[in-house]
């Protein structure tokens, strides 16, 4: 082969990987993201009202402290999606939620993540969360594993309890999943606040 017929087919060579590397990567998926979602009433709209409830802080497991959405594989085997993630981080999710959810529950508006700019208005109770299992299975069940903490005015534990949770999960979609995952902490915050309830009322 000479000289000449061995620049061509090399050339030939380098075009045809690099249109192979091309066309993967405008052939890779690109990935979805989820985010937990919860609605607030329109009936806390105006003057602010209510107990005051500060969360925080809320901790998640070592293992959810990552964009991407964790499975169940087994009883001591997990998957992590590349695919199917968080749109922001989880433990930032799940807060939100749950102060979602605590503020209609018990009609408040003075429900705050902490730590908090404004500290004029003092807490009548506070929330400490830490979430030891978020995942589940698709077409299977969600669940949720916390321990959590309520405080009272003068920052002394009122009580301790640990929530264990479930949720069917609706289907084969990680959407799905993540829906059934929602419940699970609409349940945790219903428990929440019945803790706060019946303070209240005695």
């Amino acid at each position: 082969m000479n000289e000449r017929a061995l620049k061509r087919l090399l050339q030939a060579s380098v075009l045809a990987f690099l249109g192979i590397t091309l066309c993967g990567c405008g052939i890779s998926p690109k990935p979805d993201f989820y985010l937990l979602h919860q609605a607030a009433s329109s009936r806390l709209t105006g003057l602010e009202r209510g107990i005051a409830i500060g969360i925080g802080p809320v901790n998640v497991a070592p293992y959810l402290d990552r964009p991407q959405i964790v499975t169940r594989a087994g009883n001591h085997r997990l998957k992590m999606s590349e695919f199917h993630r968080w749109s922001e981080p989880l433990k930032s999710g799940i807060s939100t939620v749950l102060a979602i959810n605590l503020s209609n529950k018990l009609q408040s508006n003075r429900v705050y993540l902490l730590p908090r700019q404004n500290r004029t208005i003092p807490l009548d109770y506070r929330i400490i969360i830490d979430i030891v299992r978020f995942d589940g299975q698709l077409a299977g069940t969600a669940k949720l594993a916390a321990r959590w903490s309520l405080y009272g005015k003068d920052e002394q534990a009122i009580l301790t309890r640990v929530s264990l949770i479930s949720a069917d999960v609706q289907g084969k979609t990680y959407e799905q999943l993540v829906a059934a995952e929602n419940r699970t902490l609409q349940k945790l915050s219903a428990e929440i606040a019945a803790a706060i309830t019946a303070r209240q009322v005695h």
